[in-house]
């Protein structure tokens, strides 16, 4: 029994090691397949063992540890308390741990220069491994070690990776300049020599970095671009998305230098073209007839406008650019615009306008700056966005940043033809029950208003419907914006004006109370009888308004006082007064004083003389009345995106609409045109050429198998056939077999006197001899394959390939 008991003892122990072998098996294997999860787990257990692997011998060990790092830099957590554990593996023989450990030191050597310089041999060691990868990236962190001490030694670098053969590792260089010239401004003149080397580059990978080095380190020195001017514009389109944005940015300024404005003293009246419609049948005669009415609408078109010539260098530059419309990335899109917009004749902004379009299905992000880019374009020139008008409607459920930029761009592009259109999308908007849209919607339906007069009607019955509202920010909205509509359009406005006063005792906005007041006021004499009504509930609750409704208050007691001077306005005026001459805000008893001077002393003493003479009072009295009701200064629409068009476009500038540090304007254009001959560079002739064919010293036989006709046999006559034909045709193989083996040895003694012939001989007797070669079944095919190589190496190879041949 206790045996049994012993060896159950005993396998219940093997199966607990069993297990936590298995265990332990199943954790390495994971971190093999790559789970990234076990990586993010930063606690206090996590962290202590980061050390102990980064000073294992085990490669592995180290890769696990270097990741947690990278994973917890990538979290935003501070770990330069590793960085001596980490240099130590600076000079691993693995390639993975070297690259994690470049990866981390890229991170913290500005905080640690001092450490990172223990490396620094390492570093120029790396620069000749024979993996790019490496070389690249020890230039990287050897060129972010912030110490002026090694100036020289980073400028060496540079110098040997601006000759290195991997374009990598030369954009790697190309990037290291702004840092070299940051940590030793001094040596700016020799990075502006390497500069100007690494511009001679032909690698579409190196261009972009070396063109953000420049604009950097020189941006100046525009004249280092006059001899690779061309070849920036036709490289253009085969560089990085990021080297292209930079191409582009630099092109832009150098164009606005070199060439000169195509749009100047051109009437400004000449609208963009916009694609046509195509008219006529689709599938019938009648598109001859449409083609013939839209060549000639075109024709027209063009005669109309203005014919522009064009440098053929900047023609160059724009129409290298028009590829880059279709680009993935919305930066390039953008500088593509931009270049379109700032040095193209405005006739060939369409499609520019509508690469815009597309970037609105990206990111809000992206079409936040798209939209921005389109109401700084639309101020100027409305007419290339109006046939898209569509793509700007709102939608529920959008961002407010793009809403608010949508609506104010439809009330830029609505005009007479569709303004009905518009109308219609922002009766919906006042009717959403997002107070924000509806706020926005009454200030662009104002701004709108005032650029189309005959919108102001339909506008105000919009406005009106809105007074009822519920929401009190919604109603004073709405009636200052119809303040302004009747300042525009004051003719036969007294119902409204009668209706705005019945609703004002329900709005406690202070700005729409004041508005109010002022529109009453304004047309006292039209509506006499709500005026001294509208004077007693400001008297009435005078102490109560805020600051803004009792100077409107005391403006209306005195243009009544002024239009109808009874003994009720007055003393109700007077009252007015008294209590506004105890007011806490000075500017109300400045007003009050002012008032009482100039309106209220005169209107009485003229209303109480004794002699009834009319015409007693100053010239100030009389003319009280053209003063105070006298046509006032129309409203101007503060349009909110307005400015913004003194920053250049897709600038961050611009995107906020204020200075921000970094930012330059764009070059002004010359006023007389540059000298084009700075550009005119011999070109190497990049034209095939069979010169420059390096063809290989190894001749090589094009063989073409001799075509067999095959034997078409049924299956009766198949097994009618006697041995005696099987015999005789295999007797006929083996005679084929030999005769082929004797043509190759004639060959192999032919082919030691083609040597001393001339080139033509050569191929002619190549293709003698190709049509001699021919495939027999698997034993000769072998032996011709033997002769073929023989011929091929004639001198190295005939004893082995005779040898080969003979054994197969």
């Amino acid at each position: 029994m206790e045996r049994y008991i012993s060896r159950a003892a005993n396998l219940a122990q093997e199966a607990g090691k069993f297990s936590k072998r298995l265990t332990q098996e199943i954790v390495e294997k994971s971190r093999e397949v790559g789970l990234p999860g076990h990586l993010y787990d930063t606690s206090e257990d996590k962290i202590q063992e980061i050390k102990t692997h980064l000073d294992s011998k085990f490669d592995k060990e180290k890769i696990d540890g270097l990741k947690r790092l990278i994973a917890m830099i990538s979290k935003g957590r501070n770990v330069s308390e590793f960085f001596p554990d980490v240099v130590k593996n600076v000079a691993s023989a693995s390639f993975e741990v070297r690259k994690l450990v470049y990866i981390y030191l890229l991170r913290y050597a500005e905080q640690e220069p001092d450490l990172a310089l223990l490396s620094i041999n390492t570093f120029q060691k790396d620069l000749s491994d024979k993996n790019p990868l490496i070389r690249a990236m020890a230039l990287r962190v050897m060129s972010s070690i912030r110490v002026p001490v090694i100036a020289s030694i980073i400028m060496l670098a540079l110098k040997r990776g601006m000759a290195d053969l991997s374009p990598y590792v030369r954009k790697a260089a190309a990037n290291a300049i702004p840092k070299c010239y940051s940590l030793d401004p001094s040596q700016k003149e020799q990075l502006v020599e390497l500069i100007e080397g690494m511009l001679k580059d032909n690698s579409t990978l190196v261009l972009g970095s070396v063109i953000s080095s420049m604009c950097q380190v020189c941006p100046e020195r525009v004249d280092l671009i006059h001899a690779h001017y061309r070849k920036l514009c036709k490289l253009l389109i085969d560089a990085d998305e990021w080297g292209q944005v930079e191409i582009l940015s630099l092109l832009l300024r150098y164009a606005r230098q070199q060439f000169m404005d195509p749009n100047a003293g051109r009437d400004p009246s000449i609208k963009p073209s916009t694609p046509a419609k195509a008219s006529g049948a689709f599938y019938s005669d009648d598109e001859d007839s449409g083609q013939k009415t839209r060549e000639a609408s075109q024709s027209k078109r063009d005669s109309k406008a203005q014919h522009v010539v064009l440098d053929p260098d900047h023609e160059l530059l724009l129409r290298s650019c028009k590829p880059l419309l279709f680009s993935r990335n919305p930066a390039v899109v953008i500088s593509v615009v931009k270049i379109c917009f700032y040095l193209a004749p405005i006739e060939e902004c369409q499609q520019p306008a509508k690469a815009l379009l597309r970037i609105l299905r990206s990111s809000r992000e992206e079409s936040y700056v798209a939209l921005l880019t389109i109401v700084t374009i639309a101020q100027q020139h409305p007419d290339l966005f109006r046939p898209y008008i569509r793509h700007f409607y709102v939608y529920a459920g959008e961002p407010a940043c793009l809403r608010d930029v949508k609506l104010e761009i439809l009330g830029l592009l609505a005009t007479e033809a569709n303004v009905t259109t518009v109308l219609r999308e922002f009766k919906d908007y006042v009717r959403s029950p997002e107070k924000v849209l509806v706020l926005k919607s009454i200030q662009v339906l104002g701004r709108l208003s005032c650029r189309i007069p005959d919108v102001a009607e339909e506008a105000l019955r919009v406005l009106m419907a809105l007074v009822s509202c519920k929401d009190e920010e919604v109603v004073a909205e709405a009636v200052v914006v119809t303040r302004h509509l009747i300042q525009l359009h004051p003719q036969n406005n007294t119902r409204t004006i009668v209706h705005l006063f019945k609703a004002m005792d329900s709005i406690t906005i202070g700005m729409a109370r004041a508005s109010i007041l002022w529109l009453i006021g304004q047309h006292c004499d039209n509506v006499p009888k709500i005026a001294p009504d509208a004077l007693r509930k400001g008297a009435k609750q005078f102490a109560m308004e805020s600051a803004i409704v009792k100077l409107q208050v005391l403006n209306l007691g005195a243009k009544l006082v002024t239009v109808d001077p009874t003994d009720v306005n007055l003393l109700l005026f007077g009252y007015v007064l008294n209590l506004a001459r105890f007011d806490l805000d000075y500017d109300i008893r400045d007003r009050a004083r002012c008032i009482r001077a100039l309106v209220y002393e005169p209107v009485k003493r003229m209303r109480t003389s004794d002699d009834g003479e009319t015409m007693s009072t100053p010239l100030l009295a009389a003319q009280l009345k053209n003063i105070l009701l006298g046509s006032k200064a129309l409203p101007v629409p503060e349009n909110p995106y307005a400015g913004r068009e003194r920053f250049t476009i897709g600038t961050l500038s611009h995107s906020l609409n204020q200075l921000v540090l970094g930012y330059e304007d764009l070059p002004a254009w010359p006023t007389e045109k540059p000298d084009p001959s700075v550009r005119h560079v011999e070109e190497l002739d990049e034209n095939w050429n069979r010169d420059r064919v390096v063809t290989s010293g190894v001749k090589q036989l094009n063989f073409q198998p001799k075509t067999k006709k095959k034997r078409v046999v049924d299956l009766t006559q198949f097994y009618e056939s006697s041995a005696s034909e099987e015999s005789a045709g295999a007797e006929e193989e083996e005679e084929g077999e030999e005769e082929e083996e004797e043509e190759f040895e004639g060959d192999e003694e032919e082919d030691e006197t083609e040597e001393d012939e001339d080139e033509r001989d050569e191929d002619d007797d190549e293709k003698e001899e190709d049509s001699e070669v021919e495939p027999a079944s698997a034993g000769p095919s072998n032996t011709a394959n033997a002769g073929t190589a023989a011929k091929t190496y004639p001198q190295r190879d005939a004893s082995l390939v005779t040898s080969i041949a003979k054994g197969s």
